[in-house]
This record gives structure tokens, sequence and C-alpha cells, in this order.
């Protein structure tokens, strides 16, 4: 069995869950669909006409939950988002492994290519920037809520997006601004409804679970060649692993 393709391709059709791990261990690049930034762009067009007829819209001139029917006027709405990641950013305990947060960017980008966050083709290229140069941002594995999204884990994320925050590189913890200066990457400026899209979603749990269904795969896998092998060293019998018997039961 190989570890996936080569390449993983974001945004366009279903990201398998060998395609991903793949991706999220190293053993694949990632890129995006060959049609993909001109979705986002599109996405971001349409969010951009909406902003500018200036109807209440949750998440890009309003407040978040109870603050949803508070107007934010127009010279805040870049700040706003930037408040959010920073308010976000609150997770406790050790850091996940870096494989599981490269899973969360993956997906992260995965879902943003699609097109209908409202977000800049800009911001997915920093996300893809961040896992070719090797930067991991430092996410504390507690302090997810769940069921209105992995926020927290992924505002640690967002905030080496914008040159804050830690990170590491090759397995050594710095701060943020410096891995994306010595990549020679600038820190991204949100701007309206970025850093709610950033926010949004089950990328952790996501990751963490296309993780491990693929490793029990493999176990899965081996258990039953070394069991098999046993019964032949051992000069057990078949009979008992007759699928008609199993098929009975």
């Amino acid at each position: 069995m190989t570890d996936g393709p080569r390449t993983t391709s974001l945004g366009g059709g279903a990201l398998g869950l060998e395609a991903l791990v793949a991706a999220a261990r190293g053993t694949a690049d990632a890129a995006l669909a060959p049609d993909a930034r001109e979705r986002i762009a599109a996405g971001r067009r349409a969010l951009e006409v909406v902003a500018e007829h200036d109807p209440p819209t949750y998440g890009v001139n309003t407040g978040f939950g109870h603050l949803s029917s508070v107007r934010v006027a127009a010279r805040d709405l870049d700040r706003l988002q930037l408040n959010l990641v920073r308010s976000h950013a609150c997770g406790v305990g050790e850091p996940l492994d870096d494989e599981v947060v490269r899973g969360m960017l993956l997906l992260l980008v995965n879902s943003l290519a699609k097109g209908h966050s409202g977000v800049r083709p800009e911001l997915v290229e920093a996300l893809l920037a961040l896992l070719r140069a090797g930067i991991v941002p430092r996410v504390p594995s507690r302090g997810s809520v769940g069921s209105s999204g992995d926020l927290a884990p992924l505002a640690h994320c967002a905030l080496t997006l914008i040159g804050e925050g830690r990170a590491c590189v090759d397995g050594v913890e710095r701060p943020a601004a410096d891995a994306l200066r010595e990549a020679g990457l600038e820190p991204l400026e949100l701007r309206s409804k970025e850093g709610l899209a950033l926010l949004n979603g089950t990328h952790l749990m996501t990751a963490i679970g296309a993780l491990a269904v693929v490793d029990l795969r493999r176990l899965l896998r081996a258990a039953t060649a070394a069991a098999a092998a046993a019964v032949e060293g051992l000069l057990g019998s078949h009979t008992p692993f007759d699928a008609r018997i199993h098929d009975l039961r």
C-alpha cells in the first residue's frame, strides 16, 4: 500500500482520507485544484457586493453571537476580524502533534477553496504557503467547543497567519513572526469576514478522526496478516475462519 498521491488537490472534488493523511504527514504536497482560485475570487466579489450595499450581514458588519444585532462601522470591519481571532486564541494544555495541525490547515484550505466563505484568494494561498514552508502553528490541545466549531484551535492557527502567537519549524518553537520572516513570508492583514471564516469549522476533530481511521485500517490489515501467518506457522485449522460460520452469527 502507498502513502497516497504525490500531490493532494484541495478545493476540487471530495478529499479522500488517504490523500489528507499523506499531506498531513508530509509524504505528499498540497495544491489548489485548477479552478479553485477563481471560485474563491468569485465568492469574495459576491461578499464585497453585499458589503457595498450595507445591509446587516452577520459577521461582516455586525457583532457575533448575542451581539449580532450590533452594527459595526465600516472603518472598524478589519479590526473586528483581528479582534475575533485574538479573543478566541485562548486554548490551554500541551500542544497538538504537528501532523494534526497540518491536517487542520489542509482541511481549512479545502473548505475555503470551495469559494463559499467570502475570503480572498490571498488568504488561502497564505495558508498553503505555511504548509510549504514547514511552519506549524503551535496549537494548545484543550479548549475547543466543537458544536459551534473548533474555534480556539483554529484561532491559534490564524494567529500564525497574521504573525502572532508561536509556531514550530523543524521541531523548534519560536515566535510566529520570526518563522514567517525566516521563510520570506509576510503576515497577512485580515479583511472583512476573514477572521470568522478562519475560525468556523470542525477541522480539528476531523483531522484527528481522519488520522485515527487511516491508522486503524492499517493496523487492522497488519493484525489480519499477522494472525494468518500465526495460524499457518502453528499448522492451525482454517475451519474456524470459514465465512459461512460467521455469516450465520
